[in-house]
């Protein structure tokens, strides 16, 4: 796969995908480019190929296919997530489940070599047993109150299972940390770029992060390279939630948990679709996982946790004096 000649990336809207064109384009003599998404990104460029394909369609499956066919394509990235929930469990579970589906089903009937998938440590879920480093033979327990997490879950067993019976298929799991760096925006980057953060009172778990640009590393040498597995993509280090918002010139708001659920409620449901337990849980139990298989086979990260907070942090203290 060194000499990979045609690349699809699905989801190429979103941030992983959009970057890995931008890094995938740059390389001389790379692969060609084929885009998948609902709608053509924002100057998509006319040379790399683009094709407008819903993932919650019934036919989505038998069109993704007849482009793979078409393009002779040999690798193909699925990042095409939400990268916030919606009130809309129904619609988010197609999308990220149901959708899932039918790239597996474009990929075997294609013949593709090779598949990689963006996932998260987030699944793992945040519990008060969980060990201090979860490696990625832990299972996946999720959050019930998280239901794009729980969709995720949904999505890696069934890549689990189909992996079983298509062995010729090298697939790569990339599992991310809470994705932290200059550019990338989610609910948990939102909640922490606040001067005041509101935090779970008596809880003061340790966070990892990993940083954008390693990330992308990640895909890159995935990509160009055979890694089939599962990997945690991770910075190097933890620390605790106070902390980082001191590293940050931060102002903790600790509110009781039961009584922040109680009135965070609405405005979680209106937004997100879940109740407060789905994000605040994040604050007070450990999911933090253990790199070591990721490092090995992708190098070390440039950014340790403690230094893809700073360039988070930084990044956002200069947007706010422009």
């Amino acid at each position: 796969m060194s000499a990979l000649k045609s690349v699809a990336l699905v989801g190429v809207r979103s941030f992983v995908g959009g970057e890995l064109a931008r890094r995938v384009a740059a390389r001389r003599g790379g692969p060609r480019l084929l885009g998948v998404d609902r709608l053509r990104p924002q100057g998509w460029a006319r040379e790399d190929g683009f094709a407008a394909i819903d993932l919650t369609e019934a036919n989505a499956a038998d069109r993704l296919a007849a482009t793979l066919r078409r393009g002779a394509v040999e690798a193909v990235v699925h990042a095409a997530y939400r990268r916030d929930p919606t009130p809309d469990l129904a619609a988010d579970r197609e999308f990220e489940v149901e959708g899932t589906k039918r790239v597996l089903e474009a990929v075997a009937d294609a013949e593709v070599a090779k598949l990689i998938v963006l996932s998260s440590t987030a699944l793992y879920g945040p519990h008060s047993d969980n060990p201090n480093y979860l490696t990625e033979d832990h299972p996946l327990r999720g959050h019930p109150a998280a239901h794009c997490v729980e969709n995720r879950v949904a999505a890696e067993r069934l890549l689990a299972d189909w992996a079983k019976s298509h062995p010729r298929v090298a697939v790569t799991v990339l599992r991310s940390a809470w994705l932290l760096g200059p550019r990338y925006r989610d609910r948990a980057t939102r909640h922490f770029a606040s001067a005041v953060v509101t935090v779970p009172l008596g809880y003061d778990p340790l966070l990892q992060f990993v940083h954008e640009e390693d990330l992308l590393r990640s895909f890159e040498a995935a990509l160009f390279a055979d890694h089939p597995g599962l990997y945690n993509v991770v910075g190097p280090g933890v620390l605790p939630l106070s902390t980082l918002l001191r590293l940050a010139g931060k102002r903790a708001l600790p509110v009781p948990h039961p009584l922040l659920y109680r009135l965070r409620k609405g405005v979680e449901r209106a937004r997100y679709g879940d109740a407060p337990a789905g994000f605040y849980d994040y604050l007070r139990f450990l999911w933090v996982a253990d790199g070591a298989r990721g490092w090995e086979a992708f190098g070390e990260p440039h950014y340790s946790t403690r230094e893809a907070w700073i360039a988070f942090t930084s990044a956002a203290r200069m947007r706010h004096y422009r």
